[in-house]
């Protein structure tokens, strides 16, 4: 069956760039709110020409009862071998939500969802949903401060792209387990902020079948409103080569412009 790009998709990338033409007045009524937008590339030519194209957008809203977060991404890049035939190398797009309970308890229940497709781990479409209980630790003075470490379980499910072989577990529902912890830094009276975000995902019965996720990065705030990221991204799959994907582990750096309201 084929699978068309889905809609979230255009209009992130319109949410990118028209996030940095909204007049001051309407974002300051929004102090609960958080938004950043990211756009990023890497461009080679020479002996063989390779060209990606990835582009982020997080919300955040935080008050008494509840914090929320919802992130989408796309990633696009071609690659042109020693004949000079041009092919997609990457095509991948991503949603996730979260919605954490009392986020100023320390100990705070959340429920989570995500779906996403990658052309390059050979799947045509895999969501799941759950729910857990995250340890939080903060600085009251500062929201990019934050330490979090969750645990949750997961009902998945993965569909391989047409063509990739054989029926493999990944085509069944599964339950994982998921644990995950990211730190959150600032330094330099602010203006360089680290992030590093690892999750750990075993199926409930077999723990050799995983998924393993890590982000790191760096960024230094140009203007209040602009900043310069590196960031580092890995991604471990261990039924990836079952669906005809080249390798189980996938992974880029990338330096991005972000944008922050």
């Amino acid at each position: 069956m084929r699978r068309t790009l889905p809609a979230v998709v255009p209009a992130l990338l319109s949410l990118v760039v028209l996030l940095p033409l909204m007049p001051e007045a309407v974002l300051a009524q929004r102090a609960p709110w958080s938004v950043e937008g990211q756009l990023g590339g890497s461009f080679f030519f020479g002996n063989r020409d390779q060209t990606n194209f990835s582009t982020r957008a997080e919300i955040e809203r935080a008050d008494s009862l509840f914090e929320s977060s919802t992130e989408f991404r796309f990633l696009y890049g071609t690659q042109t071998d020693d004949e000079g035939i041009t092919s997609v190398s990457a095509r991948s797009w991503g949603a996730a939500s979260q919605l954490d309970f009392r986020p100023n308890a320390p100990w705070q229940p959340f429920v989570s969802g995500s779906i996403e497709s990658s052309f390059e781990r050979r799947i045509a479409l895999r969501y799941d949903t759950g729910a857990g209980l995250k340890v939080s630790f903060r600085d009251d003075d500062n929201r990019r401060n934050r330490i979090d470490f969750s645990v949750s379980i997961l009902a998945e499910r993965t569909y391989a792209r047409d063509g990739s072989g054989a029926d493999t577990a990944d085509d069944v529902s599964l339950t994982r387990w998921s644990s995950s912890l990211r730190v959150r830094r600032s330094i330099l009276s602010d203006r360089v902020s680290l992030d590093t975000n690892n999750s750990y995902r075993p199926v409930f019965d077999s723990f050799g079948n995983f998924r393993l996720s890590s982000r790191n990065s760096v960024s230094y705030d140009l203007t209040e409103v602009v900043a310069l990221r590196f960031s580092v991204r890995t991604d471990y799959d261990s039924r990836a080569k079952e669906r005809g994907a080249d390798t189980n582990y996938d992974g880029r750096t990338e330096v991005s412009v972000v944008a922050r309201f």
